[in-house]
């Protein structure tokens, strides 16, 4: 054998020991299974509920304008964590979640026009009505996935 055949050889044989760690290096690494994503999914949706019910439970003739935000930014981080969880269920259809999603946002910005801040709440306890809704009905979509 010349000695550039061995260069190849040898160059050919590099190649496939570095395929192969790699193939080894990244089989350990975690995956997201779809059920492990599902259930994701359907914990962010029960946590949007208990958040909605959290903001709708506020008595718009005592709440303060302190406890509105604080509950509308509660309802805003569950959302964005259903944002993120539904992106690995390929199968979930979150048309009406994103629809009832937009409304609740529109009452949100509306906030400062209200004349009183018991006006403000029962704004947005409306449209977190629906958004509660909406939530619910997405999670009936996925399997095993029940919120109340």
């Amino acid at each position: 054998m010349s000695r550039l055949t061995w260069i190849i050889v040898l160059v050919a044989v590099g190649i496939g020991l570095a395929v192969v760690i790699g193939v080894l290096g990244t089989r350990n690494e975690p995956s997201t299974t779809k059920a492990e994503a599902t259930s994701a999914l359907c914990t962010s949706l029960s946590a949007l509920d208990a958040s909605v019910k959290n903001l709708t439970s506020l008595d718009p003739s005592t709440a303060t304008s302190t406890e509105l935000q604080g509950a509308v930014g509660g309802v805003q981080t569950s959302w964005n964590q259903v944002k993120t969880n539904a992106q690995s269920v390929q199968s979930a259809s979150t048309g009406d979640l994103d629809s009832a999603w937009s409304d609740f946002e529109t009452a949100v910005k509306d906030i400062p026009n209200a004349s009183s801040v018991s006006d403000a709440t029962t704004s947005v306890e409306e449209s977190a009505k629906g958004l509660q809704t909406a939530a619910q009905s997405t999670a009936s979509q996925l399997s095993s996935c029940s919120i109340s």
